[in-house]
Order: structure tokens, then C-alpha cells, then sequence
């Protein structure tokens, strides 16, 4: 799970509805929990875009609960190129 809000702050820089400050926020969140905030380097983004498909939230294309200037509110119908992208990055940070 922390793994997944990490994530999620990534993708909403990525679609420029936060900051990098909101990101920085969330990791410093994780690490005073101590907890995993980081994807593992072996997995593939294709998988993880498949099965992200299957969320309870997605409704036949990628949706994801995600900060922005308003609050956080569901965003839907995210392209997967964008997404993709962002998960290739996320892969193996420290």
C-alpha cells in the first residue's frame, strides 16, 4: 500500500497536479513509518498496468484516486503511455 501512494504522487506530479514538494512529503511520510515506498526494480509495468486495470475504481480504462488543487479526487481515463512512463521510473529508486 505505501508502495501505491508513492506511486500515485508520482503520476500527479507527472500530470502537473501537484508539486515536487507533495512527493517529497509523501516519501518523508513513508520513511518516518519506515515504510517501503519504492517499487521493486523486477517488475514488469506492463503486468502492473494490466492488473491495474482491475481496480475497483477503473471502469475499462486506468483510474486512480490522486492529489491535486482541489484535494484528492478520482482521476479516470489516464493514458497508459503516461502511466507506463512513470512506472518505468519509479522502478528501482532508493
Amino acid at each position: 500500500m505505501a508502495i501505491g501512494l508513492a506511486f500515485a504522487a508520482r503520476l500527479a506530479r507527472a500530470l502537473d497536479r501537484v508539486g515536487d514538494d507533495v512527493v517529497e512529503h509523501h516519501d518523508e511520510v513513508l520513511r518516518a513509518l519506515e515504510l517501503e515506498g519504492r517499487l521493486p526494480a523486477h517488475y514488469d509495468p506492463d503486468e502492473l498496468l494490466e492488473a491495474m486495470t482491475f481496480d475497483k475504481k477503473a471502469r475499462h480504462d486506468l483510474s486512480f484516486v490522486l492529489a491535486g488543487p482541489e484535494g484528492y479526487s478520482l482521476v479516470t481515463g489516464l493514458d497508459r503511455a503516461v502511466v507506463a512512463n512513470v512506472l518505468e521510473h519509479f522502478k528501482g529508486e532508493s
